[in-house]
C-alpha cells in the first residue's frame, strides 16, 4: 500500500479520534439518513493529518465535518455551511468532498477567535434526492485548544 494511503487512513483516524471524546457521536437522523458532524480547532490536528488535507494548523481557524449515511452505507451530498459567531458575524463555510475507499466525508475551514462560539448550519442533499436536510449546532473553541 502505498505510503500516501496509508497516510490517508491514518488521518481518518485522527480526526474522528480527535472529533468524538468532546462532542461524542454528534449525529442527526432524518429517516434513513445520518449525518454526522462536528467543528473542532485545527491546532488539535497532528501535522500529518494537516498536511494530508491541506489544512493549516492554528487556533484561529475551525474544522467543519460532515457524512451522510444512508442505512450504514456512505452516501455522496451537496452540503452547504455557514458559522455564525456571537456578534451575528456570518461566513460562509466552503465544504470540499473528500473520498476514499468506500468512505465520503466534507471539510471545510472557517477564522475563529478564542474565546469565540461559533453556530453552525448545515444544510444537506443527498445526492440522487430531492431532500434537503437542515441541522444547526454550535461549539466553543478556546484559546488552549
Amino acid at each position: 500500500m502505498p505510503i500516501r494511503a496509508v497516510l490517508r487512513i491514518v488521518a481518518v483516524v485522527v480526526l474522528t479520534a480527535v472529533a468524538l471524546p468532546a462532542n461524542a457521536e454528534r449525529l442527526r437522523r432524518f429517516g434513513d439518513y445520518e449525518i454526522h458532524y462536528n467543528a473542532i480547532a485545527t491546532a488539535t490536528l497532528t501535522p500529518e493529518v494537516a498536511r494530508a488535507y491541506d489544512l493549516v494548523r492554528s487556533r484561529g481557524r475551525a474544522l467543519v465535518t460532515a457524512s451522510v449515511l444512508r442505512n450504514g452505507d456512505p452516501v455522496a451530498a451537496t452540503i452547504e455551511a455557514s458559522a455564525e459567531n456571537e456578534v451575528g458575524q456570518r461566513r460562509t463555510i466552503r465544504m470540499r468532498k473528500v473520498a476514499e475507499g468506500t468512505a465520503i466525508y466534507y471539510i471545510g475551514t472557517t477564522p475563529v477567535s478564542p474565546p469565540e462560539r461559533l453556530r453552525v448550519e448545515l444544510r444537506v442533499h443527498p445526492a440522487g434526492t430531492a431532500q434537503t436536510h437542515a441541522l444547526t449546532f454550535t461549539q466553543w473553541f478556546y484559546p488552549e485548544q
